[in-house]
C-alpha cells in the first residue's frame, strides 16, 4: 500500500534503512531542505504555541542579570521525545515594561543534560500541531515547555545566541521576533534602539538542534531591573527524526 503522508519511525545513524515513505508512483520520497514550512505542516511535523489568553501577557523575571544567562530563561524547553526540536521563530511582544530596567539582551542557550532543565517558576505551555488532519501526526509526549520566571539548571550549557533588544527600558508593545537559520535579510529594526517610542526588533540566529534530552533555554536579561516585565508569545517549531 502506498504510503504519502505517514511519517517513518526514526533509524539510528548507523542502521540501513529501507525507504519507508513513498510516491504515488512508489519512488521513495525524498525530505525537502527549503521551500517554507508547507511540507512540514502537512506531514504533521510542525508544532505552535502561545500563552493562553490574548492580550494577558505572563510575567518574567524580577531581575534577570548578566549573571542568570542560563538560570532565568524566559523560554525553557525540554525535548523529551525520540524526535529533534528544530526552533522556527520566537515572537515576544512586551505587555507590561517592568521597572527600572536598563540594557536588554536576548541570550540563547542548549545542553544536552538528559533530563529537563527547568521544572518550576513560570506558566506550563502546551503547543499544538500545525495540522488537525486526524492522519499521522507526531506527538509531543516528553516535551516540556515553560514560559515566564522559569527557573533552570543546565549541564555543560553553551551558548548559541547573544543579541541587544533595547539600550533602555522597553516599552508596552514593542516585539521582538527571533529567526532560527533563516535568510539573515529585512528589516532589523524600526526605530533605534535607544528611542522611547514603540520598537519592532528582529532578530536572526544560527539554525539550533536540540537532540532528544537536550534543554533550549532564551532569556531577556536586563540589568538593574527591580519588577518584571510581562510578555505575551509565540512560539514556532519542527519536530524531525
Amino acid at each position: 500500500m502506498t504510503v504519502y503522508n505517514n511519517f517513518p519511525t526514526p533509524t539510528a545513524e548507523t542502521t540501513a534503512a529501507v525507504p519507508s515513505r513513498a510516491a504515488g508512483d512508489l519512488s521513495a520520497i525524498v525530505t525537502p531542505v527549503t521551500g517554507g514550512n508547507m511540507w512540514a505542516a502537512r506531514e504533521g511535523s510542525y508544532f505552535v504555541c502561545t500563552n493562553p489568553t490574548l492580550a494577558t501577557g505572563i510575567a518574567g523575571h524580577a531581575a534577570p542579570v548578566v549573571a542568570d544567562t542560563d538560570t532565568k530563561p524566559l523560554l525553557a524547553l525540554f525535548n523529551g521525545t525520540a524526535y529533534h526540536v528544530i526552533p522556527d521563530y520566537l515572537f515576544l511582544e512586551v505587555t507590561a515594561a517592568g521597572t527600572a530596567g536598563t540594557i536588554q539582551y536576548t541570550t540563547i542557550y542548549i545542553d544536552n543534560k538528559g533530563s529537563a532543565a527547568s521544572t518550576s517558576g513560570g506558566t506550563a505551555i502546551t503547543a499544538f500541531n500545525a495540522t488537525r488532519s486526524t492522519g499521522n501526526v507526531l506527538s509531543t509526549t516528553g516535551l516540556t515547555l515553560r514560559f515566564g520566571a522559569a527557573t533552570a539548571t543546565m549541564s555543560n550549557s553553551v551558548k548559541v545566541g547573544q543579541q541587544i533588544v533595547r539600550e533602555v527600558i522597553p516599552v508596552v508593545q514593542d516585539t521582538v521576533t527571533m529567526k532560527f537559520g533563516g535568510p539573515n535579510s529585512g528589516a532589523h529594526s524600526f526605530l533605534t534602539t535607544a528611542g522611547t517610542a514603540t520598537n519592532h526588533l528582529v532578530q536572526h540566529f544560527a539554525p539550533l538542534d536540540i537532540a532528544p534530552g537536550g534543554n533550549l533555554n532564551i532569556s531577556q536579561i536586563r540589568p538593574s531591573q527591580s519588577a518584571a516585565a510581562s510578555y505575551q508569545f509565540e512560539f514556532g517549531f519542527w519536530l524531525r527524526p
